[in-house]
């Protein structure tokens, strides 16, 4: 029986028609005497008018209980709406020293199976999934959603030149027509359609002064795609690329102990030459995972 109930939500009611009907009606109809909520929802559509529609019906409403916590469980949302953009998570397996690969390139397997179990969890969680063609060539990724339930996201392959293998598993095993080339050049369609399945999709991006993929452009263009949650898996020059932009606004770095010596570096340079200009990192926290530790925080210099 929902008359005179108390009804405890994460994010303020909404009151406006978008995917679902406006909650705040639905609240008001079924005589719920009580609202509870913790974060204001920062949509424009919103922004504490479902509040105010529910105390001008008679509803008592009660904000900003434990919105520290909701903020964290609703963050790819709120981050879409407050920073005009999606939601970027840089993600990479490191070594004690931070190298994601050997001399050779061999990254296969620096994390053990339960960090890789937590890495798909990521995978599940967002819209897309980018690495760049170096990865591609190297490692030859599925970016599938494999060790745990959950939709399968799109994949970004980012490349410059669309130099890729034509046997890679990103175009070799496309069925669901969900892999996306973003590229500097015009879209050569004739490269990579015969003997592939699906449908590829193309997003033209613009080139940096250094010949690279604009990351900033990139993420506009999955903006305009309709995405709002992104994860960067790899390589050290893609992430290095999204961290020089300030465009990552969460990190989650795993750690394995071993100790490689000269590899690759995780991330690249940044142009910091004092550590007061150094990219900090708030709210950090450790977690083990099996021999493996997870860090995950959120860099402050995010645009």
């Amino acid at each position: 029986e929902s008359r005179r109930a108390t009804l405890y939500v994460s994010l303020e009611p909404c009151c406006h028609t978008g995917r679902t009907q406006p909650c705040a009606e639905a609240i008001i109809k079924a005589g719920i005497r009580k609202v509870v909520y913790a974060v204001k929802d920062p949509d424009p559509r919103v922004s504490g008018r479902g509040a105010r529609a529910l105390r001008k019906a008679g509803v008592e409403v009660v904000g900003g209980v434990l919105s520290k916590q909701a903020r964290l469980l609703n963050e790819q949302f709120i981050g879409y709406h407050e920073n005009g953009r999606p939601f970027v998570i840089l993600k990479y397996a490191q070594s004690l020293d931070g190298r994601i690969a050997t001399s050779s390139g061999d990254s296969k397997w620096i994390t053990g199976p339960q960090a890789r179990r937590f890495a798909h969890r990521l995978r599940a969680d967002v819209d897309v999934v980018l690495v760049g063609s170096g990865t591609v060539r190297q490692d030859d990724p599925a970016l599938t959603v494999r060790h745990v339930r959950g939709a399968n996201p799109y994949r970004v392959i980012v490349t410059a030149s669309q130099k890729l293998p034509r046997q890679c598993r990103l175009l070799k095993e496309n069925d669901d027509s969900r892999t996306i080339i973003a590229t500097c050049s015009s879209p050569d369609r004739r490269s990579f359609g015969r003997g592939n399945k699906g449908d590829l999709i193309y997003w033209q991006v613009r080139r940096t002064r250094d010949g690279l993929v604009d990351v900033a452009d990139l993420v506009q263009k999955a903006d305009l795609f309709g995405m709002r949650s992104l994860l960067v898996e790899g390589g050290a020059r893609l992430a290095t690329s999204f961290m020089k932009a300030g465009l990552v606004d969460k990190l989650v770095v795993f750690t394995a102990p071993t100790v490689i010596g000269r590899g690759v570096d995780a991330i690249g340079e940044l142009g910091v030459k004092r550590l007061c200009d150094a990219v900090e990192i708030a709210q950090g926290s450790f977690t083990t995972l099996g021999c493996d530790s997870v860090f995950i925080g959120y860099p402050g210099r995010s645009k």
